[in-house]
């Protein structure tokens, strides 16, 4: 794999760009990846999850290929889904994230307005309750957690945590996703992808204002979601699954997706305050290109990327149609050594798959946060089985 040193970019947003390929398929994949306006459509931005692909870039994507279904074996945050279903096309969906599951299958909900204002009713009497509760939570969760927030946070939240378990009926997932929004915000972490601890104080009750203004907010983006969908779209499928297990109960015409860039996060341990609240296992050994696999020996984190991404995107090829396209969106890791190319491997992989190159966008860019730069790409392949 070709390794490259950091460039410095003096705050360059872009350094570079090359579009290979088919013109017009190539055109929109620079495009995708260099949108960067902000978007309040449907129910994205209600949970924030690690490197989302942009909601533009998904449309982008999904309008350029023909079909009646997208697939996403790493669904994140939903984002691909949500606007297949505005497309009107069936959205399947995977991710090894127990957290990615209940943020996905919220975010594609189109819940109707009995269950809505079920799920804000009892968030507006849970929201009235916590400021008043005195019970912290049961000790398995307390000794993993108790650091990083206010004692009377705590007991907000666990108020709010214990009511939202109660609940039996439809809005219990839209509860537990709007729940779940909160336990980094409310935290004393800096953000979703840093850990760093930054004390600071909520004043008592804001937290229970919070988890009632972000159901009412979820309420209206699934309203939303719900009136841009075209008649008899079918119902999203959302479950949990090893991409590299990848299977399809039917072949599907297009999957867009967007594995983790190598070395850039380990991004099944950042969502441990929410894996300790919901009382979850420990699941870091099924991630694909976390960071820690670097801090082991480059030598075997590259190999070991390599072949995840040979099984993945094989996995994937054989759940496509005839003639269906699989489009990739990654960028190159970032390393103390140096970068690690991407390209190289989504294409043999996608080569030995049986996959034929469509096109191929990648635009070079600035990283603030390491003071150089990263080459991102989207790789557009088609089916060539027979």
């Amino acid at each position: 794999m070709r390794t490259i040193g950091p460039r410095k970019t003096a705050g360059k947003t872009a350094t570079g760009r090359v579009v290979l390929g088919d013109k017009r398929v190539g055109a929109i994949l620079a495009e995708a990846l260099e949108v960067r306006e902000e978007v309040d459509r449907y129910t994205h931005g209600f949970h924030t999850w690690p490197a989302g692909l942009h909601p533009d870039a998904a449309r982008m994507l999904i309008d350029a290929f023909p079909g009646k279904s997208v697939g996403d074996p790493f669904m994140g945050g939903g984002t691909i889904l949500v606007e297949a279903m505005a497309a009107g096309r069936f959205a399947f969906g995977r991710d090894v994230s127990r957290v990615s599951l209940r943020i996905a299958k919220a975010r594609t909900s189109t819940a109707g307005e009995d269950v809505l204002t079920k799920m804000r009713s009892t968030a507006r009497k849970l929201a009235a309750e916590a400021p008043q509760a005195k019970e912290l939570p049961p000790d398995e969760i307390l000794r993993s957690i108790q650091a990083w927030y206010e004692p009377h946070v705590l007991t907000e939240l666990e108020h709010i945590r214990r009511g939202v378990f109660a609940s039996e009926g439809p809005e219990r997932p839209l509860l537990e996703a709007v729940f779940s929004s909160l336990l980094v915000k409310a935290s004393f972490r800096k953000s979703d992808t840093s850990a760093k601890r930054e004390p600071y104080h909520r004043p008592i009750g804001t937290t229970a204002v919070l988890f009632h203004k972000k159901a009412r907010e979820l309420g209206r983006r699934i309203a939303a979601l719900r009136e841009a969908v075209p008649p008899n779209t079918p119902a999203p499928d959302v479950a949990r699954m090893d991409a590299r297990r990848w299977t399809t109960p039917s072949p599907l015409d297009l999957v867009v997706t967007s594995p983790p860039y190598p070395s850039t996060y380990d991004y099944l341990p950042l969502q441990h305050l929410r894996r300790i609240w919901f009382g979850e296992v420990e699941e870091d050994a099924a991630e694909i290109g976390p960071r820690r696999d670097w801090r082991e020996g480059a030598r075997g984190a590259v190999s070991k990327w390599r072949n995840d991404t040979e099984l993945w995107t094989a996995a994937v090829a054989k759940s496509l149609t005839r003639d269906g396209h699989l489009v990739v969106v990654i960028g190159d890791g970032l390393t103390p050594a140096g970068s690690i190319d991407t390209s190289d491997a989504t294409e043999k992989a996608a080569a030995a798959a049986g996959m034929t190159s469509v096109a191929r966008a990648s635009v070079e860019r600035a990283d603030p946060g390491r003071d150089t730069t990263r080459w991102e790409h989207i790789f557009a392949f088609k089916n060539a089985r027979s």
